[in-house]
């Protein structure tokens, strides 16, 4: 394994992290791979990139002036975020100085504390665990896979700024205010670096290394969530649109494919528009093939609904498992006997689906599938989900099967847990601030898809903390 995975991958694996419910995420990558290349589902504000490439080159000469030149050790790649990330975190400071509230701010509730306190709290109010895995969890985690895989933002290691990056990071410093500039000649001053490696980096950028942040606020910030689909500024679009879809012919294809799906009004008919597109066939590389895509989002779409039905017929059981309803009795729920009913269905067509043996991920879907089109009662099918659930689900389980009980394993958060999603907002939104055109209507039927009827305050806060558990 290459060093360059190692200092931008997370700590720990994504399934304990984000979770898996149905074992689909291995699946759903690699749709979203094909549909994608080089980006995340984080990667949603393309003025995110501009300032994380303003972030990575100043970082980048402090983590120089430090001694450091080669990201080969294990050292060497935690001291280069240690300089990295006090930048990113200022600049959450920098957007909630303004009045700013929303987008991608996170960290936001920390750092909130941390202004509240005069900006006096070490680490900006976080505590040492969270402070560690904010390089999973901060900006920087949502964007490593653009930072690596998009052509000219780094040297391909995720921290080394190439010509790309240095063109944002040049516009993005251009625009702050004189005060707040940062210039080479500011690192070039006798400061006494080997005082503030190791431990101090945080203390050097919020007392020195920065000073002049939020001197005369100005200049570019992150995107607000009401401004999200409105294009960027035209010389930071031109060069954000040549490296995000002009230098790559499949993420081009898939944004044309999207903004000319005038008919389709949801997300399982986006992804038919996407597997019926010839032209986007054609940029994809090797045997993969779109095909199974729409029977396997129908697939993955009917599985996360049973289990959400499920999880709401059993959570106020949780800590109260003696209490907790046999399957006997959940499978007389009405709603939930449809769920299932509905899941089996789609069961039915993903193994009728064409291309599905060119799915290189197909046993885990099969299966489920398999076992849910032979259980033909709805308690056969209950006990047939949460047995595929205890076996194959990723992360943290949400209940299991006990002594004919079906048991809530996690504490109720009040977020519902999210479908399987294959970067299509992701790209759309990218698209629509790079100046392309048409993207509203993919952008609706989206957004429809993923917020539905929640509060918005609530999905902000899936937004800022990177999805429920």
């Amino acid at each position: 394994m290459s060093s360059s995975w190692y200092f931008t991958a997370p700590w720990e694996p994504v399934l304990i992290r984000r979770g898996d419910a149905l074992g689909f995420r291995a699946g759903t990558d690699y749709f979203a791979d094909l549909l994608a290349p080089g980006l995340s589902n984080g990667t949603s504000d393309a003025r995110w990139i501009s300032i994380l490439c303003w972030c990575l080159k100043w970082s980048h000469v402090a983590w120089s002036n430090a001694g450091w030149s080669d990201l080969s050790s294990r050292d060497a790649q935690r001291a280069r975020y240690a300089w990295l990330r006090p930048l990113e975190l200022l600049w959450v400071d920098r957007a909630l100085e303004s009045g700013q509230t929303t987008g991608q701010l996170r960290g936001r509730r920390s750092i909130e504390r941390w202004r509240k306190a005069d900006r006096r709290l070490p680490n900006f109010a976080m505590s040492a665990d969270q402070f560690r895995r904010y390089r999973q969890i901060g900006t920087y985690g949502a964007y490593r896979v653009a930072l690596r895989k998009v052509r000219g933002l780094t040297t391909g290691d995720g921290w080394t700024p190439d010509v790309t990056a240095l063109k944002l990071a040049d516009l993005v410093n251009d625009s702050l205010p004189p005060a707040a500039r940062l210039q080479q000649k500011h690192f070039e001053t006798g400061t006494k670096w080997g005082r503030w490696d190791g431990g101090g980096e945080t203390r050097y950028w919020v007392g020195s290394g920065w000073r002049g942040a939020l001197e005369n606020l100005g200049g570019l910030l992150p995107t607000a969530g009401d401004a999200v689909r409105k294009r960027l500024p035209e010389e930071e679009r031109r060069i954000l649109k040549s490296a995000l879809f002009d230098n790559d012919p499949v993420r081009s294809a898939t944004a044309d494919v999207l903004a000319s799906a005038k008919d389709a009004h949801s997300h399982a008919a986006l992804c038919d528009a996407l597997a019926r597109s010839t032209t986007l066939a054609k940029k994809i590389v090797g045997n993969a093939s779109l095909v199974p895509l729409p029977a396997f989002t129908r697939l993955a779409d009917a599985g996360m609904d049973a289990m959400r039905k499920l999880w709401d017929e059993i959570r106020p059981y949780y800590k109260n498992e003696k209490d907790a309803p046999t399957t006997e009795e959940l499978s007389e729920k009405r709603e939930l006997r449809n769920k299932l009913g509905k899941l089996r269905k789609q069961s039915k067509a993903w193994l009728d689906a064409p291309g599905r043996d060119t799915f290189r991920h197909d046993h885990i879907a099969t299966q489920l599938a398999q076992t849910m089109y032979d259980a033909g009662k709805p308690i056969d099918q209950l006990r047939a989900l949460a047995k595929h659930h205890e076996e194959h689900g990723g992360g943290r389980r949400w209940f299991r099967e006990q002594a004919g009980q079906i048991v809530p394993l996690v504490e109720d958060t009040g977020i519902a847990a999210n479908d399987y999603r294959f970067r299509l907002r992701s790209i759309c939104l990218l698209a629509a601030q790079c100046g392309i055109p048409s993207m509203k209507h993919p952008l609706d039927v989206l957004d429809q898809d993923r917020f539905g009827e929640k509060d918005a305050a609530t999905q902000q806060q899936v937004d800022d903390d990177g999805g429920p558990p």
